[in-house]
């Protein structure tokens, strides 16, 4: 593993001002003959892409940015916004998972990213007296799991080398209850010396986007509805992989993926 880095929930909170991109009605940018054109906006994540890279136009040409993808679909998001923002704009595939309690499998006590970097909350893993063998063990089995999907990924492994100091543009296809992305900006927050990070995603919760704003120094998004619902709904095909979308998937991964994507 590369390192282990421990902090204290109650002084980890990072408090930015920051401001986020105006949202849309349901049915912009909407063409006839599609079955879920009541609140479709986007084509697909290739579509949606390139209307992100139009919110994050300041960063264009600046080769000191970073885009991160947390998932696939975010992949494909990810890879049309670095390739929009311009040359020297790196993309990179950025997985962070919880290290979870056998006990109580939705409580995170950290997390463990692609390059072996592990996060510990200490008053966590304290309040609920898991013993160090066994938080060892979690984090093997989730570094194990990790190391495989990053290795999927044709490009560089997102190390500190290549993330401190710099602008990072987090990117997703959509979040509904925001667990990955959650992960991956504390991850990056207590990793790493990063100069700026921004979430961008398509289509964000207002809820969730004021909570990230308290992690980050910004949030770009399209679409922030502010009731809880299915995310997919806002692509055309859904969770569907388009053909183009497929193409983008095997350009970027040894395995471009089984037909669908994960909202989480």
């Amino acid at each position: 593993m590369v390192g282990i880095h421990t902090y204290s929930a109650s002084s980890g909170n990072h408090e930015h001002m920051a401001a986020t991109a105006s949202s849309l009605r349901p049915g912009y940018g909407l063409s006839a003959g599609n079955r879920r054109r009541s609140t479709a906006v986007f084509d697909d994540r290739i579509h949606a892409g390139s209307q992100l890279a139009n919110n994050l136009r300041e960063y264009v040409g600046d080769p000191n940015v970073v885009v991160l993808s947390v998932s696939r679909g975010g992949a494909v998001v990810g890879s049309v916004v670095a390739s929009a923002l311009g040359r020297g704009v790196a993309h990179l595939y950025y997985v962070v998972r919880p290290i979870p309690f056998a006990s109580m499998p939705r409580l995170s006590l950290g997390s463990v990213a692609g390059d072996g970097s592990v996060r510990i909350d200490n008053v966590v893993a304290r309040s609920v007296g898991v013993s160090d063998g066994a938080l060892l063990r979690s984090i093997e089995a989730v570094d194990e799991e990790l190391s495989r999907e990053q290795a999927a990924f044709y490009g560089a492994v997102p190390t500190a080398e290549r993330l401190e100091g710099r602008t990072l543009v987090v990117v997703d296809d959509g979040m509904e209850a925001g667990d990955t992305m959650r992960e991956a900006v504390m991850h990056l927050r207590h990793c790493y010396r990063a100069s700026k990070v921004v979430v961008a995603v398509p289509v964000c919760l207002a809820d969730l986007r004021k909570q990230l704003l308290r992690h980050v120094d910004g949030v770009v998004d399209i679409v922030s509805p502010v009731f809880v619902g299915n995310v997919a709904r806002w692509y055309a095909l859904g969770v569907t992989v388009s053909a183009a979308e497929q193409q983008a998937l095997d350009h970027m991964f040894v395995n471009g993926g089984n037909g669908s994507f994960d909202f989480d």
